[in-house]
Order: C-alpha cells, then structure tokens, then sequence
C-alpha cells in the first residue's frame, strides 16, 4: 500500500516486505539490496541481517530498518573484508559452541561456560563476568544474542575485532 505522506523510509520498508509481515526477511532483505545496485555476498547479507535485526528473529522490523536507513553510510555497515569476515565467522563458530540448546542466544548459564573460555585467554576476569552479562543483554530478557555479542565487541574494541583474537 502506498502511503503518499510516508516517508521514505516506510516507502521502501513496505515495498520490499512483500508478504506484508510487517518485518523484512533475509530473502526481501536481499532483493532490496540488489534493486539498489549492493550485492552482497550470503555472507554478508547473513551479516546484515544480524546486525539490523535486534530482536533475534531473523527478520528487519521497521524500527531497525527506520534506524538504519537513517544513517549515511548504511551500505558501507554491510559490507566486510574477508579478514572481517573470517573474524566474524570465527566469533560465530565459539558462540555456536556455547549455545549449547541451540536457541541463538546464551542464556546465563551457557554465558558462565563462554565467559571461563574466554577467561583462559586473558579476555576477561571473573570479576568482570556479571558486569559484561549485564552490558551484552540490551534487551534485558536474560539471554545474549549474537548481535548483542558483536554490537559489544565492536564498542570494546573500536570496530577492529581482530582485537578480539590477539
């Protein structure tokens, strides 16, 4: 439907939810993309749509798409170097290890087990265990996602995750 007072925004929000789902899916997500001339590569759009999706669902609600689109190098925020890639394929494969239910996210308990690993590696202290739990869950419901993971990791080390590692 096409609102004529809508802003841009909601425009091509509404556009590309074709199944009128009221969020925007991986495969939507990728179709958008392409008509406005940004491929991105399975990697990347899987990357992409982590990012913008704040909820878990794996799927772009208005909301975060409205944030997104707002800002001026949003095409730029999808794309990854292959040593960005290899880095976030690598801190997927450690939080897939430790989702233990295989739910997408790490509960507490799951975050104690991660956080001793990560401890091993001189990354965090026990001290500074509860504290990260308390800054990684933004949404409060007693679980990290993976977005939630790289949103911190990001902050943490200023956009270079090879840090991460090192």
């Amino acid at each position: 439907m096409f609102y004529p007072n809508a802003p841009l925004s909601k425009i091509m929000f509404n556009k590309y939810d074709t199944d009128g789902s009221g969020s925007i899916t991986v495969q939507e997500f990728k179709y958008m993309a392409y008509d406005l001339g940004y491929y991105l590569s399975d990697t990347e759009l899987e990357f992409a749509v982590k990012k913008l999706d704040k909820t878990g669902s794996d799927s772009i609600t208005y909301d975060d798409f409205k944030k997104w689109w707002g800002t001026t190098d949003r095409w730029n925020q999808l794309k990854l170097s292959e040593e960005n890639m290899a880095i976030l394929s690598a801190i997927s494969g450690q939080f897939q290890m430790f989702d233990v239910d295989k739910s997408g996210s790490i509960d507490k308990h799951e975050f104690q087990n991660y956080c001793k690993e990560i401890a091993k590696k001189g990354k965090i202290t026990t001290a500074e265990e509860e504290e990260m739990f308390r800054n990684l869950d933004i949404n409060h419901d007693g679980n990290v996602s993976f977005n939630e993971l790289i949103d911190y990791l990001y902050a943490k080390y200023e956009g270079d995750l090879s840090r991460y590692f090192s």
